[in-house]
């Protein structure tokens, strides 16, 4: 086997922690802890575009890597962590490291395309019945949803920009939905396209902007909230062009309102729901039961809370509960908390907000009520960083070297006493 360096190990896991959707709060503070435990000690500086790395002994010279932003892949994000874990724990050479990291880079990319296309579709139609759509709704947004499945995966593997990709997809949707309300029944194509296009809204993305900036990750948090709300744009100006081009043809008929799912309809999705996303977010088979039940404990909390409390108190109780849940069960299972905590907070993020309001303001012009729901869904996003914050103090993510070195000291000053 050809001598690997340190330096080399370092710098590839940080990029392969880049890409499977390590936020900088994350990969800085565990890069700088394996660093260390690797006799390099480096100080690590990450955006959403490039991530910067200089060693201790090298101040004159920072290394650039260029990354890209990559879909969240929690299956190759689990197997990093452990990695880590074996890297601060000393119980893995360098070599044996790199043979690993090379294991892990190989693994198959997510389940299998046609499953990952019927992901889409389901997810679609079980959003639609928790944003109260008819079931002419809940029908077309779970065949849309199929078809914009079909379609991102077919242009990914294209390489199509994936701007370029959003504007495709906003535009099928929303033309299918429009064509579907005046044609075929009465709907709400608003609500249908939005349910349709739920995977690919970036509602977690402005969460963990926020988050990041909350957490002195400017840069980072900065350049990530840009990126949300491009791509929120993009699709908005897809589901536009369409709603031009159908109303073009034909005059749209008037939307029905939603309604509210009864407590039976909305726990019904909830599985289905836990499931898709563990498909969308390339999960290890073995993790789908705790990512199934953090979302189960996410949405019920938000539920339980709402009935008590208002909107936005709910969704920081429920970040809480999601929070602590998650740390507790990584602690315990030896898993990064991402697992559990990332498709828990799916259900609570607010980019379905940021949606509406957008179209609002685009399809309808109506720009008071398109601003007011801009600011929900920034208030809604506060809330659960908070509620993260929150977390950080009652669950605090301890490192295991640094835990040692305590009991060490407490040992030492016990025996000298």
């Amino acid at each position: 086997m050809t001598d690997v360096s340190p330096e080399t190990l370092i710098l590839q896991l940080a990029r392969s922690l880049h890409a499977s959707g390590s936020p900088a709060y994350e990969l800085d503070s565990q890069m700088e802890q394996v660093a260390a435990a690797l006799g390099r000690p480096a100080a690590f500086f990450s955006t959403p575009t490039a991530l910067f790395v200089t060693f201790d002994d090298e101040r004159h010279g920072t290394r650039l890597l260029r990354v890209y932003p990559g879909d969240t892949n929690l299956g190759r994000y689990a197997e990093l962590f452990r990695l880590q874990q074996s890297i601060q724990d000393e119980s893995v050479s360098v070599h044996a490291a790199w043979s690993r990291l090379q294991e892990i880079q190989a693994m198959p990319d997510g389940y299998a395309t046609v499953i990952q296309i019927a992901s889409y579709g389901i997810v679609g139609a079980c959003v639609a019945v928790l944003v109260g759509g008819n079931d002419t709704v809940v029908a077309a947004a779970g065949v849309i949803g199929l078809i914009i499945g079909a379609l991102v995966l077919g242009l990914s593997r294209l390489q199509y920009p994936p701007h370029l990709t959003n504007v495709i997809a906003g535009f099928v949707s929303s033309a299918i939905a429009c064509v579907v309300q005046a044609w075929v029944a009465p709907c709400n194509f608003e609500l249908t396209a939005l349910s349709a296009l739920i995977v690919l809204v970036p509602g977690l993305q402005l969460t963990i902007s926020i988050n990041e900036l909350a957490t002195q990750n400017l840069a980072s948090g900065s350049a990530r909230i840009a990126g949300a709300m491009t791509t929120l744009l993009t699709l908005i100006f897809g589901v536009y062009m369409g709603y031009g081009f159908v109303s073009a043809l034909h005059r749209i008929p008037v939307s029905i309102a939603p309604h509210t799912p009864s407590l039976l309809a909305s726990a019904s999705v909830m599985v289905p729901i836990g499931l898709c996303l563990a498909v969308l977010f390339r999960t290890r088979y073995r993790d789908i039961p705790w990512l199934l039940g953090s979302t189960l404990i996410a949405y019920g909390t938000l539920r339980l809370a709402g009935e008590y409390f208002g909107p936005f108190a709910a969704v920081w109780i429920a970040s809480v509960v999601a929070g602590v849940t998650s740390r507790l069960l990584s602690r315990r299972l030896r898993l990064p908390a991402a697992v559990m905590l990332m498709p828990a907070l799916i259900l609570l993020v607010p980019g379905s907000l940021g949606f509406t309001g957008m179209a609002h303001i685009m399809l309808r012009e109506d720009l008071p009520s398109g601003i007011r729901l801009l600011t929900t869904m920034l208030l809604t996003a506060v809330a659960i960083v908070a509620g993260q914050l929150v977390t950080d103090v009652i669950a605090p993510i301890r490192n295991g070297r640094k835990l040692e070195g305590e009991l060490t000291r407490k040992t030492n000053e016990t025996q000298n006493e």
